[in-house]
């Protein structure tokens, strides 16, 4: 199975890997999509003020549009931004199923276990998937918002992953499609396919969320 990582061109600039052009119909603006062959993730970064260094990675699953949020510094390899990438979003993942009480826990470590014993072909390409790219814009103004409301600099992974877990428990649009549903039902979904885990209730893609108790309440921002 293919992992493709697609990232913007900010990004790319800015690891300074000079990643090759995903080719296709539109060069450098391909849609990506996840299937049984391919799991995909769009990525860009962006400030987290005007031209500072603080600055925050955002990851976005092509299917669910599962996003989440990678505080940083400096540039990474490839590999530690696969590393840490992979990390947080299962993480937070398992952590969500567990509170929605979507699995038991023992079917949430199963399912965390076949996920790490995935093997994937890990490619890089230099691409913006616009009809990603307009969720990815819509999360990079929680966080300047959110940090500039707070005055802070960088955001704390804690923050980072409170942040990640309210939006992905909201519904989604994609309107050429129009179509509506939760990231976290929709990832979910996906993921009991791909690791083969079966004879567990997969909540509608347009089920509400209910947040954890211990989780900020981002809704009362004002966008």
């Amino acid at each position: 199975m293919q992992l493709l990582y697609s990232t913007s061109k900010a990004l790319d600039k800015w690891l300074k890997t000079e990643l090759p052009t995903l080719a296709g119909i539109q060069k450098g603006r391909n849609t990506i999509t996840s299937d049984a062959n391919t799991f995909s993730w769009q990525l860009h970064i962006i400030d987290n003020r005007y031209r500072s260094a603080e600055k925050t990675i955002i990851a976005t699953e092509a299917y669910s549009r599962f996003t989440c949020f990678l505080p940083v510094l400096m540039p990474l390899t490839l590999a530690e931004l696969h590393q840490q990438l992979t990390m947080q979003w299962q993480a937070m993942f398992i952590e969500m199923i567990r509170a929605q009480q979507l699995l038991a826990n023992s079917d949430a470590v199963l399912l965390l276990s076949q996920l790490d014993e995935l093997k994937f072909d890990i490619r890089w390409t230099k691409n913006t998937d616009l009809s990603i790219n307009g969720h990815i814009t819509d999360a990079a103004l929680w966080v300047t918002q959110t940090l500039a409301e707070q005055r802070l600099d960088t955001m704390p992974l804690a923050l980072a992953e409170d942040l990640a877990i309210y939006l992905n428990g909201q519904v989604k649009r994609i309107k050429q499609r129009k179509e509506k549903f939760v990231p976290l039902s929709r990832l979910f979904e996906y993921c009991q396919q791909i690791t083969a885990l079966t004879g567990n209730e997969v909540p509608e893609p347009n089920s509400a969320v209910t947040l954890p108790d211990n989780v900020i309440r981002f809704g009362d921002y004002k966008k």
